[in-house]
């Protein structure tokens, strides 16, 4: 009987990171659901449309795509088309996960990068939203650095997870 290998408990910890990520992502689609059909409930029965369910199922949808991508990627539940990369040998296919999650850590730590700058540069001008809730920006844009370091720690469990399977 196989028993399973044993990780190290940082990257358990980051899966679990991830699943929490996901479970949020969950449940503020549940919110979502809810304040689009209370604002329809207003808008179509009481004749009293709300001023904030738009702007505020923006940002939660913002912070479900975020946080769930590392969730999404951590269960490998992404779309992928792999009519090719089921061509190839075991050898090449490791190769080639170890290739395009490299790429993805590379292009999720410019991310984390550049969305830090953008919500602290919101944060430096006091920048707010548009909107009739004014809404700070830098406060759904701090989701951006967030959602990509919890992806970007994914790709380092994948690669981790690669270069561990010698098979």
């Amino acid at each position: 009987m196989d028993t399973p290998k044993k990780r190290f408990f940082l990257f358990c910890w980051i899966d679990k990171l991830c699943a929490v990520g996901g479970a949020i992502s969950s449940f503020l689609l549940g919110i979502i659901a809810i304040i689009i059909v209370y604002e329809i409930i207003m808008r179509k029965l009481f004749n009293s449309p709300t001023a904030w369910v738009g702007e505020t199922s923006i940002y939660l949808w913002m912070v479900v795509g975020l946080l769930g991508a590392a969730a999404v990627l951590k269960d490998d539940l992404h779309f992928s088309i792999t009519t090719f990369v089921d061509r190839l040998s075991a050898k090449n296919r490791r190769r080639m996960k170890i290739f395009t999650n490299f790429l993805g850590l590379t292009y999720t730590s410019i991310f984390v990068w550049k969305g830090f700058l953008f919500a602290l540069t919101s944060y430096q001008f006091e920048d707010v939203s548009s909107g009739l809730m004014q809404m700070p920006l830098w406060i759904p844009r701090a989701m951006l650095p967030l959602g990509g370091l919890m992806l970007s720690l994914q790709f380092i469990n994948k690669l981790a997870e690669e270069f561990s399977n010698r098979e």
